[in-house]
């Protein structure tokens, strides 16, 4: 036992030492690993801690105007760095690679050793599969979740061979290693690609000892067994995926750039693209045996060899190849080693994809026929590379112990089998993670790229950090690729790392075509702020980039100063451009980085003023026509932000139901047409304004706004600038007279208490501006006047934290009214199930079909909670947002409040209604219930594995 413990230390002694070696470039170099592929390491530590919160929401509100996005597979990742973040995104982008590829090979010498391999050959396997091509790629990608998987997998095979020979044997303690496998399989899933990797060597090891075991019926128990554990573990977003790709077919996980015409990623408007992807990531089979794939981002493979070591490199290759498929011949088998060789083969089989028989057969028919989702999930066939590697890994090791063992040297063969392994892993361990790129021969950067992070990056997080506004902020230059060439700035976090919710990263959003256009075509607009504004975008950030490209050529016929990853250098058009815009002002607020102020910002919730009707002239345009309008409209003089825009269809009901939110008063109708003069569209405003009420709002998080209407004597649109999505409901809440008006709270003293916030400038309410709202009756609430305080992370090199700041408060955040909005920090929090199975408003009669704007059609619930709109009174505004036309009348059926009994409105003495709205993202309910479910099911398995480990000493300890 002593000895084993000896081997093990000095294998991993010498395994670190390796890692070292690999990494020592990495480690020498100053600066944050990124601006390469996929990379995503945040720079600070509110950042990694901002991305563990997310995965608690299935609203991805950070992104552009938000997205239904329930994949949240990296909660345990995130949370796992987040104590460690404070050591600065620099040191964790360095460190974690380390440890997972030294994790990876640590992991892979108990299963070695398992199989019964000499320390000497267990070590080789290890090695092997620490610095393999599968590791490097990865690593250079920035994969790191996958790598985590990657890690488990030998875990994954050590515990299934443990339930193996337990059920074999008849051994007691076949439940505890069957949740102890399935346990671990829920593990991998930090990515799909590695959790379906695991469960095909799982699949392959169970029936290969399913052919000669006698015990099939426990075989088959334990199988199902494991697997329902892996599926509870992971139940908060198979249940919602399973019912929405067999409910309509969406996957809500694709490029973002396949949205079909329903606005959602589905399987029929993502398997053209991925079918593509497929043909040209598949590799030729003798390239798969090999593992010398192709290069390329698109492959996601990298595995330089060194110069000189091109024609050593693939003899080892070739030798190493030889030696694992000579297991056929092997006359010590055993059902371990060829489930193994099982693995391998069909793993070289799915790498190569379609360029075999076996391989078209199963993409074409048993994946892309049958399970369309799998085949856009592995259309890149690399992804399958596991399932290649660890075999690999074992059986050459194999192969070496025994030819050491017939050899009459077996020392000498066992140094020819090092030989053959470092010779093969030489790409990582001679410097591949740092080598250089060349821009002139390379088109992409296959390599990690370091950028020390610029004192100024924590100077403009800190500022967006620090603002208690709710706005959205753009990056400039808006290109949508991760890596900006060669710059001096970290800017990662202009997407999910982001302190705000970005705006215009990608062209995927309906406002993205007139905004990019605007900013890289020959006759610009110079009205973007107004587009902007309707996304509640505030600031943009421009960090001076030494170049500003896109995947489109706006421009075909302008010559580039420079050509950037294979694309043209537009920021002299973009500079000149930007500088044309009348709405965005810049603030002198950094040196190297310059700031906009958007003079056009509109508040997240507002109401609208008046309703205009969009539609083609002749029909049958093809794209977002309300956008198309609003990229004109913007430019005209009499452009009104309070109009929101509808599309009109062709909907007899909903043609009515647009022409009363209009009102009788007259109209005016313009006639659009774009530069060709074959698209026309008709735009149909009214000339009168609505009489609007005053709205106050607080955001409770990316599900949830709570929002009070004070005054409303017609109906209005109430505007919600987040992605439209039918999940999003409206539900009217019961509260007392005092909390819907502010009547009879000490209200003087709290306004007294109130103190503008540093840094936010003319963005908040002032004392007496504050108080004159509160006379008004526009704000209901300034909190309970208890001393609160927010804590903030000062910022040093490397992103480290160095220090923090507190800022003591009475009364939170109030801004100014703007656009008939307050924003208003003080209204209370989400309780967190106040939004779970409201009630809902009834048909009443037929005319809540072919008249929902009208009460009359409508029967209220029981009243005692929230009482959700009808879903006809919920449209698309702008071609993007979520509006709800709400008609006092429909409110007043439920019961008015009293000041002590909670009701749903409160009558002022001009006869208008306060009320009170919480707009929920309904789906959350049921995420959260999917997230305690999976919670649960750690805990089960935790509990059932933490008995096995004292049930042995118990039973001990009773004998003694």
């Amino acid at each position: 036992m002593r000895r084993n413990t000896v081997y093990a230390l000095a294998a991993l002694a010498a395994l670190a030492a390796l890692t070292c070696v690999a990494f020592a470039g990495v480690l020498a170099r100053p600066g944050i690993v990124g601006h390469t592929w996929d990379w995503g390491i945040p720079n600070f530590a509110e950042q990694f801690r901002d991305m563990a919160r997310h995965h608690f929401s299935t609203w991805d509100a950070y992104f552009e105007t938000g997205r239904y996005h329930y994949f949240k597979l990296e909660l345990l990742y995130w949370l796992a760095l987040w104590p460690v973040s404070v050591l600065g995104g620099e040191a964790v982008s360095k460190w974690l690679p380390l440890t997972l590829v030294f994790a990876s090979g640590a992991a892979l010498w108990p299963l070695a050793r398992r199989l019964a391999l000499p320390p000497f050959f267990a070590f080789l396997a290890a090695v092997f599969y620490a610095f393999s091509p599968y590791a490097l790629s990865r690593v250079v990608a920035g994969h790191m979740p996958m790598l985590v998987g990657y890690v488990l997998l030998p875990v994954v095979m050590l515990a299934a061979l443990s339930l193996l020979d337990r059920i074999a044997a008849g051994r007691p303690g076949v439940f505890r290693a069957t949740v102890t496998t399935g346990f671990v399989l829920g593990l991998t899933s930090l990515h799909p690609g590695v959790g379906m990797s695991a469960a095909a060597m799982l699949f392959i090891a169970f029936a290969c000892r399913f052919v000669s075991c006698p015990r099939r019926k426990a075989l088959a128990a334990a199988f199902i067994g494991l697997g329902a554990v892996a599926v509870a573990m992971n139940i908060h977003f198979m249940a919602p995926f399973f019912g929405d790709y067999f409910g309509k077919g969406a996957i809500r996980h694709g490029w973002g750039l396949s949205v079909s015409a329903d606005g959602d990623v589905t399987v029929d408007s993502e398997l053209p693209r991925r079918e593509a992807y497929h043909e040209s990531t598949s590799q030729p089979a003798d390239a798969s045996f090999f593992l010398r794939l192709r290069p390329g981002m698109d492959t996601e493979y990298v595995y330089p060899i060194p110069r000189g070591l091109g024609i050593p490199w693939n003899l080892a290759a070739l030798a190493l190849t030889l030696g694992v498929f000579a297991y056929p011949f092997s006359r010590r088998k055993s059902p371990e080693l060829t489930g193994l060789f099982v693995t391998a083969l069909c793993g070289v089989l799915l790498v190569a994809g379609s360029r075999t028989l076996p391989g078209l057969v199963f993409y074409q028919l048993a994946l892309k026929k049958t399970l369309p989702i799998l085949f856009a999930a592995f259309s890149n066939t690399t992804r399958w590379l596991p399932l290649v590697v660890l075999p690999y890994a074992l059986l050459l090791a194999r192969a070496g112990a025994e030819l050491a063992g017939a050899a009459p040297r077996p020392r000498l063969a066992a140094g020819a089998c090092a030989l053959a392994v470092g010779l093969f892993v030489s790409p990582f361990l001679a410097g591949g993670l740092t080598r250089p790129f060349d821009p002139e021969r390379d088109p992409q950067p296959l390599t990690l790229h370091q950028t020390p992070i610029n004192p100024e990056v924590a100077s403009v997080y800190g500022f967006l950090r620090d603002r208690r506004d709710a706005f959205r902020v753009s990056y400039l230059p808006p290109i949508g690729i991760t890596w900006p060439g060669d710059t001096d700035y970290t800017f990662e976090w202009t997407s999910a790392y982001s302190p705000k919710p970005f705006f215009m990263a990608f062209k995927t959003h309906p406002l993205a075509e007139p905004v990019f256009s605007g900013f890289y075509a020959e006759r610009p607009s110079t009205k973007i702020s107004r587009l902007l504004g309707l996304g509640s975008c505030r600031f943009l950030v421009y960090p001076r980039y030494e170049h500003a490209y896109t995947y489109d050529d706006f421009q075909p016929a302008f010559t580039a100063p420079a050509m950037v990853d294979g694309y043209k250098d537009y920021k002299p058009v973009f500079d000149a451009n930007l500088a044309r815009q009348e709405g965005l002002i810049a603030m002198p607020l950094f040196r190297d980085v310059a700031l906009y102020k958007n003079e056009d910002f509109l508040p997240l919730v507002r109401p609208g003023d008046r309703v205009a009707a969009v539609e083609a002239v002749g029909g049958g345009y093809r794209g977002n026509a309300v956008v198309a309008a609003l990229a004109q409209e913007i430019e005209l003089p009499d452009y009104d932000p309070g109009t929101v825009y509808l599309r009109a269809g062709s909907d007899p009901v909903f043609l009515e139901f647009v022409a009363a939110m209009q009102g009788d008063g007259p109209a005016a109708t313009r006639l659009l047409a774009d530069r060709t003069g074959e698209k026309k569209l008709a735009v149909v405003r009214p000339k009168t304004r609505l009489d609007t009420p005053t709205v106050e709002f607080r955001r409770l998080g990316p599900t949830a706004i709570r929002v009070r209407v004070h005054g409303a004597k017609a109906g209005f649109p109430l505007v919600f600038q987040e992605t439209f999505h039918t999940g999003w409901r409206a539900l009217v809440v019961p509260r007392t007279v005092s909390e819907l008006t502010g009547q009879g709270r000490d209200m003087a003293a709290l306004t007294a208490a109130y103190h503008p916030f540093p840094g936010q400038g003319l963005d908040q309410a002032g004392q007496a501006e504050l108080a004159g709202y509160v006379k008004k009756g526009l704000v209901s609430s300034l909190g309970d006047g208890a001393n609160k305080e927010r804590e903030a992370f000062v910022y040093g090199p490397g992103g480290k934290v160095t220090g923090e700041t507190e800022t003591r408060f009475a009364v939170d955040y109030v801004s100014p009214l703007t656009a008939g909005a307050i924003q208003n920090d003080n209204l209370p929090a989400l309780g967190l199930t106040e939004a779970f199975f409201p009630s809902a408003f009834a048909p009443a009669t037929p005319q809540a079909v072919s008249r929902p704007q009208d009460p009359a059609g409508w029967s209220a619930p029981a009243p005692g909670g929230p009482v959700a709109l009808p879903e006809a009174l919920h449209v698309e505004a702008y071609g993007f947002a979520n509006a709800w036309w709400l008609p006092p009348g429909l409110v007043r059926l439920l019961p008015e409040a009293a000041p002590d009994k909670p009701g749903y409105f409160a009558t002022r003495a001009d006869g208008g209604l306060d009320y009170e709205l919480l707009l929920f993202f309904a789906p959350q309910t049921s995420y959260l219930i999917g997230l305690m479910g999976s919670a649960a099911a750690y805990i089960f398995c935790l509990a059932v594995m933490a008995c096995g480990l004292f049930a042995p000493r118990r039973r001990e300890d009773v004998h003694a």
